[in-house]
């Protein structure tokens, strides 16, 4: 049986799909419903505990933050998540990870066999493209309406975390010329996280610019219109945005370190992200270097193809086939 969401068409063409629910009770607690849990595999996305689960397990790994950066996230939080992957590697389960960086975390602290774990890259959505002419046009007037920008702009995409490394990209920015900080914004788009308060502990500078949570269609646009997209967060496990960004054709700043170097290829500019100079000089060279900017917005097109939801989809899928073989003492 496949559980599927309305509208995506992402299976193989011979599965057989059945369009199913389970109770809000059943997805909080798994397992307390065994006629309507009639499951080959048990697949979790989000450090679900899967002691309840008798079968096969297939337990993702996004990151391992918890462990490596533990000041980052909250007690109850770095607890629900060792407690969860202790129980997946007892009960020896496939280990999807969102890229080599983290697949070697988990081997590092684990001391995991690679061959339990399989990098499955994420991907951004089909709506993040680059937008042309009148499209490009309309964008440009959406966020100017929308949100007061008319010109140019550098754009970071991201929760208000400590993580995401804000307050020396702030800083950095401060650094500026100040002409060209004057005319050039710093706009951030995303939702207040934990420890919010210790981003920035007073006031944010003029030349900052909060948006907060916006529309899908609004960060595509924002994306589009942007001279420079800056990521230089501390760790990621993928790190989304810098795809979304790159498949705009927006030349991207982001972090030498984690998943982030390796998702970004040689299409990004890449600094460290300890050090406010490398933030500073990074943000100037693709702010005022016109050539410099279109070789990694056209680095960055071709890069971000390279990720493709269909093409997760289909290794999951397999890897669906070869766990449920295998425990079916068929291999």
């Amino acid at each position: 049986m496949h559980l599927y969401a309305a509208g995506v068409e992402v299976e193989p063409s011979a599965w057989k799909r059945a369009l199913g629910s389970l109770p809000a009770s059943a997805i909080q607690h798994p397992g307390r419903h065994p006629g309507q849990d009639d499951l080959d595999l048990f697949h979790t996305t989000s450090f679900t505990d899967p002691s309840f689960f008798g079968g096969p397990v297939l337990f993702t790994v996004h990151d391992l933050t918890f462990l490596t950066h533990p000041q980052h996230h909250r007690p109850i939080n770095r607890g629900h998540c060792m407690r969860a992957t202790l129980q997946a590697l007892l009960k020896d389960a496939t280990l999807l990870v969102d890229s080599q960086a983290t697949a070697d975390e988990v081997e590092r602290w684990f001391v995991v066999s690679p061959e339990r774990m399989r990098v499955v890259y994420p991907a951004a959505s089909s709506v993040f493209t680059p937008l042309a002419g009148e499209s490009l046009a309309a964008a440009r007037r959406r966020i100017r309406d929308s949100f007061g920008l008319d010109g140019r702009f550098v754009l970071s995409v991201g929760t208000l975390e400590p993580r995401k490394n804000v307050a020396r990209l702030v800083e950095a920015y401060g650094a500026l010329d100040p002409a060209l900080r004057a005319a050039v914004p710093l706009v951030l788009v995303g939702d207040d996280g934990w420890k919010r308060a210790a981003v920035l502990g007073g006031a944010w500078p003029d030349f900052v610019r909060r948006l907060g949570v916006v529309e899908e269609e609004d960060l595509v646009a924002l994306y589009n219109a942007a001279s420079v997209v800056a990521y230089p967060s501390l760790v990621e496990g993928f790190g989304l945005p810098i795809v979304e960004a790159m498949a705009c054709g927006t030349p991207v700043l982001t972090s030498n370190t984690s998943s982030l170097a390796e998702v970004s290829g040689d299409a990004a500019l890449c600094v460290d992200p300890f050090d406010v100079g490398a933030i500073r000089d990074g943000l100037a060279a693709l702010l005022s270097d016109p050539s410099l900017s279109r070789r990694y917005r056209d680095a960055g097109l071709v890069r971000s193809a390279e990720f493709s939801w269909r093409r997760a989809a289909d290794q999951v899928a397999e890897i669906y086939g070869e766990v449920a073989v295998s425990a079916a003492g068929l291999l």
